[in-house]
């Protein structure tokens, strides 16, 4: 399978204003007063460079095509062979909705894939969903995370709860792929200090360590969170 990109109104340049990735993130966001305006122009957009892209890579690939899509985007599946969207982050303000969601893309009647889905590893990560790991704060001259913004509680549990139960709702959804963000963000270390365990705004399922070696296994620099034994349950089942 060969995704023809990833969130392209974000990544590329061109479909919104904004030479860099956070300056089009910017403008992207609630706040702006133009936002309807710049959504608007978004779907015709994508759309014209997807039709395109899928047209190059039948040309020179024979398995199933899709795209990893944001749902502003009203990507228009015609052409591709799976649908796939990274909107799968449940969070508080979309789980009264989330399986009704998840239901319109398989009803599209062509397999689904969840691209992207996962939480961070503190207590209220899994209300947050997407924007969980806002709570670390950037250095912006170096682009290198610094401290968390504030007193956080760690908790690896209901980052492995959240997990279960969206793979419980996908599956019984029918989705027929899903794949969580993510295995391991080695910028984001985890620490003793709870104002600097930087893995806390993390959502990977795995904890990286600083100048040491795990336990469980003794040759990788990093240690299995709750998650990752989820994980394992769950496809194990």
């Amino acid at each position: 399978m060969l995704l023809t990109g990833s969130e392209l109104t974000m990544t590329n340049k061109g479909i919104v204003p904004g030479e860099t990735f956070e300056e089009r993130a910017g403008l992207l966001t609630p706040s702006n007063p133009s936002i309807g305006q710049l959504l608007a122009a978004v779907p015709a957009r994508v759309n014209h460079l997807l039709a395109d892209a899928v047209r190059v890579v039948r040309e020179r690939f024979g398995g199933k095509v899709s795209y990893a899509s944001l749902p502003f985007e009203h990507v228009d599946w015609t052409p591709f062979d799976i649908v796939s969207t990274d909107a799968g982050y449940r969070s508080i303000e979309t789980a009264d909705r989330y399986a009704e969601g998840v239901r319109a893309l398989v009803a599209q009647g062509k397999p689904v894939a969840v691209t992207e889905f996962g939480c961070c590893t503190y207590k209220g990560a899994a209300d947050r969903g997407a924007r969980g790991a806002e709570i670390a704060e950037w250095d912006t001259a170096t682009v290198t995370p610094v401290r968390l913004d504030g007193d956080h509680t760690r908790d690896e549990d209901e980052q492995a709860t959240y997990l279960r139960e969206v793979l419980d709702v996908l599956t019984a959804e029918d989705v027929d792929s899903a794949f969580v963000y993510t295995f391991a963000r080695y910028d984001l270390p985890h620490r003793r200090d709870p104002r600097l365990d930087l893995d806390m705004a993390s959502a990977g399922v795995v904890k990286v360590l600083e100048g040491r070696l795990g336990h469980t296994y003794p040759d990788m620099a990093w240690e299995p969170k709750a998650a990752f034994t989820a994980l394992a349950d769950h496809y194990r089942g």
